[in-house]
């Protein structure tokens, strides 16, 4: 999945979808379940969840694609996300800008105070935004979708990585030829 801003192709729901269950993998390294998903939207004081494990599977692997609004919120709700994000469109793909939306009001206010304004006074304020995060130690530059917790792309202990097909023939050959 490109995370550049000059991507061509808007992200898809699968992809989106997979990109936040990258960033929920528990210690282990494991991402979360279709079964998992399914379980945390489950209302509290209620048994039975908002979307079935078959629900969810379909829209994880991309074989259901347009879900209701109500799938959409039992999902973000589930994952902790903002719902624009699985809209379709590219202006939702900016995973970062939509959690800064949601969770800060000054954000909010902060883009309110934009309205009017020409580009280059825009273009000002980014500079002044550049220069805090640069005073507090930050990046200037914050990518679309956060990059997930440092090791959780790692092999894990147990569990081998599953090999190539060039890697799969190059052990058979080194078999075959006893080494």
């Amino acid at each position: 999945m490109a995370n550049t801003p000059d991507r061509l192709q808007p992200l898809s729901l699968r992809a989106k979808l997979l990109a936040l269950l990258r960033l929920r993998r528990d210690s282990a390294g494991f991402t979360p379940s279709a079964r998992d998903v399914s379980v945390a939207t489950t209302p509290k004081g209620q048994r039975k969840p908002l979307l079935s494990h078959g629900q969810v599977n379909s829209l994880m692997n991309g074989t259901s694609s347009n879900p209701t609004s109500s799938t959409v919120v039992a999902l973000t709700a589930a994952l902790d996300a903002p719902a624009a994000f699985l809209l379709p469109g590219e202006e939702w793909d900016d995973l970062a800008a939509l959690t800064v939306y949601r969770e800060r009001p000054e954000a909010r206010e902060a883009l309110r105070l934009m309205q009017g304004l020409e580009v280059q006074d825009i273009l000002e304020i980014c500079t002044i935004l550049r220069e805090a995060r640069r005073r507090a130690g930050l990046p200037e530059e914050v990518p679309a979708i956060p990059t997930p917790p440092p090791g959780v792309d790692q092999p894990r202990e147990g569990r081998p990585r599953r090999l190539s097909l060039n890697e799969a023939a190059e052990r058979a050959a080194d078999d075959l030829e006893g080494r």
